[in-house]
């Protein structure tokens, strides 16, 4: 039903199907200017029947509007949270209120321990009542506050309030747990980074239960409890994609040669997908165009001796566990053991420290949003469809997610490359010590320099006045 309702009221105003194709088309954009501009790109975008941006930003602004006036009245009562995520928020709260210790806190426990201001569950369930006056239904057929405190927070059996706990990685990844005699007993938990992993003890069952096993594990690491290996950490860690555009069909077709079509790879059929660890790479292979798939096998045994295909280049490899990296024909991927240890050490790249610095693997505590500059102006294509796809490993390129749609009037890297043509390269060769070949291509628009050599060709342009 609420996938249903998200579809209905949200969906379909944003509904944008990228086109894939490899022919550059003429394009009319409509920007942040007065004026629309043209350019050209491949896999263009085109709207969907009922597509209308501006009602489908209101609604998701929306919703965010409502997690700021919920922020602001946490904060009104001297709190905070320990997780938000899109629709919900984890407020830092017990039964009676006080300190709780965490490094960051801005106060302070007996004996100088930083921490926060739980709030009491009376100030939650204020809050939860101011935001009664925001319900737009009829109150006698949908009663309440548009709030709602959630099924978790109460026993199972008793149904009284119980105290949760929370370990959060970062904003989408974050376990709920009880304790009972210093024992944890997971409420709820994400699979955010995971759901796109085959179940490894039975590869045929849609059964998430390891992913609270894999959670588990990590809340009694955090905890400083014992803890053992999992029976599957050893075993690749394989996923599961379909065959939704030609990009991932055309490496195929040596598969479907002289095969009959009953069983020939069709669109959406299921393939399986890994991922190779660090320096695991074959030999003379270019990792961001690197990526495995083979046709659907239930046989986990099989997967290290059967052929696994270069999404890119057509080319045939096997697959390892052992060693530390990949062989000319082999490559080493990532068991569950590897993706969950990755999993732990996740950065919250998006929130800073308590110092300000953008957070990395090892930050702990209570984080602060970060401050950010725009440093230039992008119109791209919608990428939300396969950004998680991005962040798990499956696409290797964020550029492949989404459609770029260059405004010149705006981008000040266009305008260089123009005024790359009307100075010979000897001169710009001379004046900015880089190599021949490397202007060229930059001049053809056929690769984009690093941002210092970006900068130094857009000084020398201004210098000979062939650049505003």
């Amino acid at each position: 039903m609420k996938v249903l309702a998200n579809a209905a009221s949200d969906g379909i105003y944003a509904e944008m199907n990228r086109r894939e194709s490899d022919v550059v088309v003429p394009v009319q954009c409509h920007g942040i200017d007065n004026t629309p501009f043209t350019c050209n790109v491949a896999h263009p975008d085109a709207p969907g029947e009922y597509c209308f941006p501006p009602l489908a930003s209101l609604i998701t602004g929306a919703a965010r509007l409502m997690l700021a006036l919920l922020e602001q009245c946490v904060e009104e009562e001297g709190g905070t949270y320990a997780m938000e995520d899109t629709d919900s928020m984890a407020i830092v709260a017990t039964k009676r209120g006080g300190l709780v210790a965490c490094p960051g806190g801005t106060h302070r426990m007996k004996g100088g321990r930083e921490a926060v201001r739980a709030l009491s569950w009376a100030q939650i369930d204020r809050i939860v009542e101011r935001f009664s006056a925001l319900n737009p239904y009829d109150s006698s057929v949908v009663p309440g506050s548009i709030l709602k405190i959630e099924a978790d927070n109460f026993d199972p059996k008793t149904e009284k309030r119980q105290q949760l706990h929370c370990v959060a990685i970062s904003a989408q990844r974050y376990a709920l747990f009880t304790l009972s005699k210093g024992e944890p007993t997971i409420v709820r938990r994400s699979e955010h980074g995971l759901g796109h992993l085959l179940n490894p003890i039975d590869v045929g069952s849609e059964d998430r239960n390891w992913i609270s096993q894999a959670w588990l594990r990590l809340v009694r690491r955090v905890l400083g409890l014992t803890t053992s290996r999992l029976p599957f950490e050893d075993r690749p860690a394989i996923g599961r994609i379909t065959i939704s555009s030609p990009a991932v069909m055309k490496p195929l077709a040596r598969l479907n040669h002289r095969t009959p079509y009953t069983k020939q790879l069709k669109p959406f059929n299921f393939l399986l997908t890994c991922h190779v660890r660090a320096f695991g790479h074959p030999e003379d292979v270019d990792a961001e165009l690197f990526h495995l798939i083979a046709p659907w096998e239930s046989d986990p045994e099989r997967w290290t001796r059967m052929d696994w295909i270069d999404q890119y280049s057509g080319r045939v490899y096997r697959i390892t566990t052992r060693g530390h990296h990949g062989s000319k024909r082999a490559a080493r991927v990532k068991t569950f053991g590897d993706v969950l240890e990755e999993y732990a050490w996740h950065p919250e790249s998006k929130c800073a420290d308590a110092n300000g610095e953008a957070s990395g693997k090892r930050t702990i505590g209570l984080l602060q949003r970060r401050h950010i500059r725009i440093a230039a102006l992008k119109y791209i294509g919608k990428e939300s469809n396969k950004l998680e796809d991005v962040e798990s490993g499956l696409i290797h390129a964020a550029e492949s997610v989404y459609t770029q749609y260059p405004d010149p009037r705006h981008d000040e890297w266009l305008r260089v490359t123009e005024a790359l043509k009307h100075v010979s390269l000897n001169e710009f060769e001379q004046l900015t010590g880089k190599s021949r070949r490397m202007l060229i291509d930059a001049r053809e628009r056929r690769r984009v320099p690093h941002q210092r050599n970006r900068a130094r060709l857009a000084a020398v342009a201004r210098k000979l006045g062939v650049l505003e």
